[in-house]
């Protein structure tokens, strides 16, 4: 089965079960390889302006676990599996260095960039903040992720960009021809960074319905020659590959015929 690059655990606190029982669902599908991608700490004693609670992200005091469980794991399991040691790292231009820096320290395989802050530090994609996004505007959020997703490409610390139209689950722009340039604006730096491109099956556990990004920009992708990964955003371990033989249908219906592996640095044929 198609590997699965965007596997959270019970230690960024939003998320249920032990890495362990990832890696087991991902060997009972048959998953000749999977990679965790937990988030990355808040650094630099930098935290988004309104008062969330603690399930963002791990401690920054708990990463060295985290590499540890994941390298432990993959020994384990190298039998059967091979587990890639990545991580997700949300773009924060004001902690861009310490991010650097710590991405550094560690033996990561992968760093998916992603983002869900935007403007004045907003968590935009955080759960009690629903109701203000109509407040701060849907439009904003739609432009402001986009170009920071552009702006993350540009520093090269990235290797895969993850869900980037995050915010259309929330709903479509009202300006779509300037959130269409946006994202374009995204891709051509994904593709000068020559990072791979996420389709994340997360929305379709979404009310959205479907995989980020959206079939249109996975075309535009393929035009760009942007690799591919696939990530479920696992949150439970019964998410792990959910809904990828929907996506590589989109995958194959956008030009591609292979998905970039991690392991090998090369390519794989979509089954």
């Amino acid at each position: 089965m198609i590997a699965d690059y965007h596997i959270h655990t019970n230690m960024c606190r939003h998320a249920e079960g032990g890495a362990r029982e990832y890696v087991e669902r991902a060997a009972e599908l048959g998953m000749r390889e999977m990679g965790f991608a937990d988030h990355l700490p808040f650094l630099g004693g930098w935290e988004p302006l309104h008062d969330l609670t603690d399930d963002w992200a791990m401690p920054q005091d708990e990463l060295d676990d985290y590499v540890t469980l994941v390298l432990e794991l993959a020994r384990e399991y190298a039998g059967d599996l091979r587990i890639a040691l990545g991580i997700e790292a949300d773009f924060i231009p004001e902690t861009i260095e310490h991010t650097a820096a710590v991405l550094e320290q560690y033996p990561f395989e992968y760093v998916i960039g992603s983002v869900h802050i935007v403007g004045d530090r907003f968590g935009f994609d955080h759960p009690e903040m629903e109701g203000r996004l109509a407040e701060y505007g849907l439009d904003r959020i739609h432009l402001e992720s986009l170009d920071l997703a552009r702006q993350a490409a540009e520093t090269g610390l990235f290797d895969v960009a993850g869900h980037l139209d995050h915010a259309a689950k929330f709903g479509p722009p009202g300006d779509e021809e300037a959130v269409a340039a946006a994202a374009s604006a995204a891709l051509r730096a994904v593709a000068a960074a020559g990072m791979a491109l996420e389709i994340n099956t997360g929305g379709l556990r979404k009310d959205i319905g479907r995989p980020f990004p959206a079939p249109v920009l996975l075309a535009e992708a393929r035009g760009l020659g942007i690799p591919l990964v696939l990530g479920s955003d696992a949150h439970r371990p019964g998410d792990v590959g959910h809904g990828f033989d929907h996506a590589a249908g989109l995958a194959r219906a956008a030009g591609y015929a292979a998905l970039r592996s991690i392991a090998s640095g090369g390519e794989e044929p979509l089954p």
